[in-house]
């Protein structure tokens, strides 16, 4: 038994399932009938069970791997997804963060430049109202010359009374009027300043205006993208959990092929056993059939032999027969006178029991056929009559080639054609012909040779194993009396 041996060693089931079909062969032979009876079950042998078991084994390998290259690759493809995932999610922090700096930023900013805006403007209408006062002051000091030049006139007609008054008057209206174009000087050169200063305070405005639609761009900008992130962060999320589940199912269904595998090469490897244990039985059924075999092949050329003797038994009995109707002949002629008339003559003599009578007298009884051939010739044991010698030696050459051509058709498997010829035999009065035509009928025989298109028929097995029996065959009434059970 090999079992032990496949079961430790899974990977050497294909040397020792030829190792096996080579003892079969071995055992099967050239020249043993047996072999035809295997040849039926050949789809069935341990080596197709062993070839099947690897090639079953080798896809349950190549699929277990195949499933876990696709779990090492969803693996390898979900920590990527984690990996952006955390990278998505560390950048929509990023972004958050920055998004909350630059909005506390730009509303500090935009605080700072309402309230610069709201100081300029009070700067600007403080401007404004000055300027209003200088123009109102300029225009006072205009009419004041005015006046002053009115009074100055009016001075000259009193210096021509006065000169020494004239030249005081004269000299305080040129010092008012220096004050007067320095104070105009002063009020226009603040006036350019404060000009200068609104239009810088504007231009900043400006440009803090256009800086913070700048940032109001830069956070819709922003809000955009990070909408856009939680979409993406959204959707690989639920990629992750989609892949998650395929992991999971492929974990599952390598988890159930596995399982399915170990059952599978469990019933295998018991398959396999059992198909060694049927190889087993039938070696030795093998080897028992070729054991007989060789007993039916020896009886056979026995047979022969005992034929060929029988053949120049057959040539001296017919040669003696002739000298015997010759001396016949001549003790008709010399007892002729007292012999009955009713007996004379030729016509009535050679059948005549008064013939057979003096043949006997004269020449004794004829010689009889060996003891052994004979019951090995005989039908039945209640069979009436026996055949005669010559029949006898014609019916050993037909058993011959009768047994030659059953083994033949037994050797390649064709059961029906093989009974056929094996009941023109066992008609001829063979035993061993009736024996080997009972096993094409014994349904256990059947069944131990795999022939599942033939039927067993048990009555007429039993039937054929009782002739052969009655026939000397002893192992006819072992296999009687199991069918008997």
């Amino acid at each position: 038994m090999t079992i032990p041996v496949l079961a430790q060693e899974p990977n050497r089931p294909a040397s020792d399932a030829h190792v096996m079909a080579t003892h079969l062969r071995g055992t099967t032979g050239s020249g043993g009938w047996p072999a035809a009876r295997l040849k039926p079950s050949a789809d069935t042998t341990p080596l197709k069970l062993a070839q099947a078991t690897i090639s079953n084994t080798e896809r349950s390998r190549q699929v277990l791997a195949t499933e876990q290259e696709r779990i090492r690759a969803l693996a390898a493809d979900l920590r990527t997804c984690r990996r952006e995932q955390d990278t998505v999610l560390g950048l929509l922090q990023h972004a958050r963060e920055q998004w909350t700096s630059i909005a506390e930023a730009t509303e500090n900013e935009t605080d700072e430049l309402q309230k610069s805006l709201r100081e300029e403007r009070l700067h600007t209408q403080r401007l404004e109202r000055e300027l209003v006062k200088a123009r109102n002051d300029f225009e006072v000091q205009a009419r004041l010359s005015r006046e002053i030049g009115a009074e100055g006139r009016e001075p000259e007609r009193r210096a021509q009374s006065d000169p020494r008054e004239l030249q005081q008057a004269v000299e305080r209206e040129k010092d008012r009027a220096n004050r007067l174009e320095q104070n105009l000087t002063a009020a226009h050169h603040d006036l350019e300043t404060q000009s200068a200063e609104v239009t810088r305070q504007a231009a900043e405005i400006s440009a803090k205006e256009a800086a913070e639609a700048q940032v109001q761009a830069s956070l819709r900008q922003e809000h955009d993208r990070t909408k856009q992130l939680e979409e993406t962060l959204a959707t690989t999320r639920i990629e992750l959990d989609n892949r998650s589940q395929q992991i999971a199912k492929a974990t599952e269904e390598t988890m159930q092929t596995k399982r399915t595998a170990e059952n599978t090469s469990a019933k295998l490897k018991l398959s396999l056993k059992e198909e060694h244990e049927r190889a087993d039985a039938l070696a030795q059924e093998l080897s028992l059939a070729r054991s007989k075999l060789f007993a039916y092949e020896a009886q056979a050329a026995a047979n022969d032999d005992r034929a060929e003797q029988l053949k120049n038994q057959l040539r001296r009995e017919c040669n003696q027969s002739g000298r015997d109707e010759q001396e016949l002949a001549a003790a008709r002629t010399s007892i002729g006178p007292w012999l009955p008339a009713g007996v004379s003559g030729e016509g009535g003599a050679g059948n005549s029991p008064t013939r057979e009578l003096l043949r006997t007298l004269l020449l004794g009884s004829p010689q009889a056929p060996p003891a052994q051939f004979a019951r090995e010739l005989v039908v039945t044991a209640a069979e009436p009559k026996a055949p005669s010698p010559v029949l006898r030696n014609e019916n050993a050459a037909e058993l011959v080639r009768l047994i030659a051509r059953a083994t033949g058709l037994l050797r390649q498997g064709d059961i029906g054609a093989a009974r056929v010829v094996l009941e023109r035999a066992a008609e001829l009065g063979s035993a061993p012909a009736s024996f080997a035509l009972a096993e094409t009928y014994d349904p256990s025989l059947l069944a131990k040779w795999g022939a599942s298109g033939t039927r067993g028929d048990t009555s007429k097995a039993r039937e054929l194993y009782a002739r052969a029996a009655a026939g000397g065959v002893k192992e006819a009434r072992e296999r009687f009396d199991a069918l008997g059970h």
